[in-house]
């Protein structure tokens, strides 16, 4: 429960938004920080920043939290560098795809490809193929290998510290 009601706590700035016929939920950078400032009281924080990520603000955010936050008089911030990217943990790992059945698609994509040339369904066209082209077995491994990374990080920091939680009231 104590871990919930920092949680529950932030919903009322959430709730008055849309009352006030707000639509659009992607707040500025500025507005980002001062909501942090405000509202944000969850004590203990993973932080993962990927090698690849250009649109990463860890850093900001990290010093947003242990200097400018409400919390960060009892901030327990941990942060992790992993592979991949912003969408690494977005992606799902694919069983290998038997040749026949990645070439067949590789024939459809092109096809689809060809008659979609100039219209956004080009590139889906193209990430089709290429999820199953002839390398999908490297990037297949290499994006489990990643996803992997990321679970394993996440999993060992929950477990770092919950027999310690548990056993103050």
């Amino acid at each position: 429960m104590k871990q919930v009601l920092p949680l529950v706590e932030q919903l009322p700035p959430l709730y008055m938004d849309l009352v006030k016929g707000r639509e659009d939920f992607t707040p500025k950078p500025e507005e980002t920080r001062q909501l942090i400032k405000s509202y944000y009281g969850i004590s203990r924080n993973l932080l993962i920043k990927f090698k690849d990520d250009t649109i990463d603000e860890t850093p900001n955010l990290a010093q947003v939290l242990s200097s400018e936050s409400a919390i960060s008089s009892m901030l327990d911030m941990s942060i992790r560098l992993l592979p991949g990217d912003h969408g690494l943990p977005l992606q799902q790992t694919l069983p290998d795809v038997p040749p026949a059945m990645a070439d067949a698609v590789n024939r459809g994509s092109e096809f689809l490809a060809n008659l979609s040339v100039g219209t956004p369904w080009e590139t889906v066209a193209k990430e089709v193929s290429n999820t199953l082209g002839v390398d999908s077995p490297v990037v297949r491994a290499e994006i489990s290998k990643d996803v992997d990374t990321l679970v394993d990080v996440i999993i060992s920091w929950m477990a770092s510290n919950s027999s310690a939680k548990l056993l103050n009231p």
